[in-house]
């Protein structure tokens, strides 16, 4: 996006003189490939993983990865001596492939977090580490969605024996499109992106579902939501504010499907507020140090933070998870951390009197400011 485009989208909506810094970053709890075995075997088999970071680099996050991401979070202080502060969109289940498998994918079944954490090496503690940043708030989680696939097409998918969901299937890995002889899958991350209305239906329990296992995993309900990979259907909303969500992270233009093979758009804005009273949430900055070492991604990202604080508006950076995973590959998450060392100590010089917030802290400020 130019310049001029951005400051042009940056206009419309909420306005404060506060400098206000927000990390919001998606993926955490979901798996993606499953390790470094896996990749090179799925590799081998002629999947075209390295079309894209996520399945080059992403994992189900390590006691590791969060460890040093805490460590680089921890070193920051803002003005009122809070560490910096990452928003991590959390989903809370993933596919049982076993029992998938052996009800011959007839049915889906999945496990929680608390349990694909027990299976992925040294993950076990991942949960206990994210109540940890929770409780120290520097690492406060929202919702991203139950699981990080639409199920209606992964297992129409599986069942007509797509044989690039099937390879990745049997390495217990989503998320790749293609393989070398050019076939494709069929697109199955958009967790809430229906092709019929019959699917809206049943989406409307897996986001009770999703709900009611934050809530045991993490002792609140959600507040904050954003949907993966693909917007989610705008009758939808009322369903997040049932399990507790006030806040949407949303797109300025988000384009989102009827369930009727047909999209509507609707236009939004930092605290635009939707007719259920929630609070729209919209991203202005991009940090993405693994989708391209060529891009100088600190002095991007801080351009965008000075378009914001231009406009009087807070900065709210998009970073996703796979910038700091590094069981696949550790040097993706040493660049990864140490650009965001970087980003960090250039903010907190630029501006002494910044203020690092979650998502939901910033809601609050807004719905306050509205009353």
């Amino acid at each position: 996006m130019s310049t001029f485009r951005k400051n042009l989208s940056n206009i419309p909506g909420w306005r404060t003189d506060r400098k206000i810094i927000i990390f919001e970053s998606d993926d955490w709890g979901s798996i993606r490939t499953k390790s470094k075995k896996d990749y090179d075997e799925m590799k081998a088999k002629g999947l075209n993983l390295d079309l894209s970071n996520f399945s080059k680099y992403d994992c189900f996050e390590s006691n590791d990865d969060l460890e040093k991401l805490f460590d680089v979070l921890t070193s920051f202080k803002d003005i009122n001596n809070r560490p910096a502060t990452f928003t991590p969109m959390c989903i809370v289940a993933n596919p049982d492939f076993e029992k998938i498998r052996a009800n011959n994918f007839k049915e889906y079944y999945y496990e929680t977090i608390k349990e694909t954490s027990k299976r992925y090496n040294n993950s076990e503690r991942v949960l206990q580490l994210w109540n940890t940043g929770k409780e120290n708030k520097f690492f406060v989680p929202a919702l991203h969605g139950r699981e990080h696939i639409n199920i209606e097409a992964w297992m129409k998918g599986l069942n007509n024996r797509n044989k690039v969901l099937l390879n990745s299937f049997n390495h217990e890995s989503i998320g790749v499109f293609s393989d070398n002889n050019g076939t494709l899958a069929p697109q199955h991350l958009g967790a809430f992106y229906p092709e019929t209305t019959k699917e809206l239906e049943s989406l409307k329990g897996i986001i009770e579902d999703a709900g009611k296992i934050f809530s045991n995993l993490l002792v609140n309900a959600p507040t904050h939501f954003i949907a993966p990979n693909r917007e989610s259907p705008k009758n939808l909303d009322i369903c997040f504010k049932k399990i507790g969500v006030e806040f949407l992270t949303l797109s300025k233009v988000r384009k989102y499907p009827t369930g009727k093979g047909s999209h509507n758009f609707q236009l939004n804005w930092l605290g635009k507020v939707n007719k259920h009273k929630q609070i729209i949430i919209t991203r202005n900055c991009i940090f993405e140090p693994s989708s391209n070492s060529n891009i100088d991604w600190v002095d991007s990202c801080i351009n965008d933070i000075n378009s914001a604080f231009m406009l009087n508006k807070p900065a709210i950076i998009n970073s996703h998870r796979v910038n700091y995973i590094g069981s696949i590959d550790s040097k993706n998450s040493d660049f990864g951390l140490s650009e965001l060392k970087r980003l960090l100590t250039k903010i907190t010089k630029k501006w002494p009197n910044i203020e690092f917030m979650t998502s939901t802290d910033l809601g609050y400020i807004i719905s306050n400011k509205k009353q």
